[in-house]
């Protein structure tokens, strides 16, 4: 009488076991990252933190690197994620701005610092976070440019590339190069200063009533 076939074990629910892998390797590399920089991330730090192999880590990621950019970009990116859509496309890119600008105030900025820098000397580690980092930041910033533009808050046939670069480049001037503040007041003068040239005078008359209004309530 043959032998009764042994049923396969099933799986218990839940992520499959390389995503939650996947997942912990991550987590784990963003909290070394934010503990100590860059020269404070090894790929053995995380192993041991991640209850990984070595191995799986490289099968994943070419080199620590990547790997750091990833984690950065996993544990940064949902806190860019656009606030709610108002009536005035301005109002919504100040806010923009303010919001990005006060994470750039933080750790994250110091952490940004530090993969930019590595990006200089790793063509991988710059691209990766050129493509989905500074990229995506980018685009957000002109598709509330292209939406001010065609709610007649920007005057027709204003440069919205042009634009974009010289509300973020000062930003990131600071951040990178002269250390100098990136606080409130100065972000409020940079976008009076940048949007005050382009917007169409009865917009920017109603836009500085509606910020107002929107930034007195913020803080009530």
């Amino acid at each position: 009488m043959p032998a009764p076939r042994k049923r396969p074990r099933s799986r218990a629910p839940g992520r499959p076991r390389s995503a939650a892998s996947r997942d912990a390797i991550l987590k784990a590399a963003y909290q070394i990252l934010n503990e100590g920089g860059f020269a404070g991330f090894t790929v053995e730090g995380v192993a041991a933190r991640a209850g990984a192999g070595k191995a799986t880590i490289y099968r994943w990621w070419q080199t620590k690197g990547t790997l750091a950019i990833e984690a950065f970009l996993v544990a940064l990116t949902p806190r860019f994620e656009q606030p709610r859509q108002s009536s005035s496309a301005i109002v919504d890119l100040r806010a923009h701005v303010h919001h990005a600008a006060g994470i750039y105030r933080g750790r994250a900025g110091q952490l940004l610092r530090e993969l930019i820098a590595l990006g200089q000397e790793d063509s991988k580690t710059s691209l990766r976070l050129r493509m989905d980092f500074v990229e995506p930041r980018r685009a957000t910033a002109i598709q509330l440019l292209q939406r001010a533009l065609a709610s007649g808050e920007l005057a027709p046939g204003t440069d919205i590339d042009v634009l974009a670069d010289a509300l973020w480049g000062p930003i990131f001037h600071r951040l990178l190069v002269s250390r100098a503040p990136i606080d409130r007041g100065f972000i409020d003068r940079l976008l009076d200063l940048v949007l005050g040239g382009v917007m169409r005078p009865a917009a920017a008359t109603a836009q500085g009533f509606a910020y107002s209004s929107a930034k007195d309530g913020s803080q009530s």
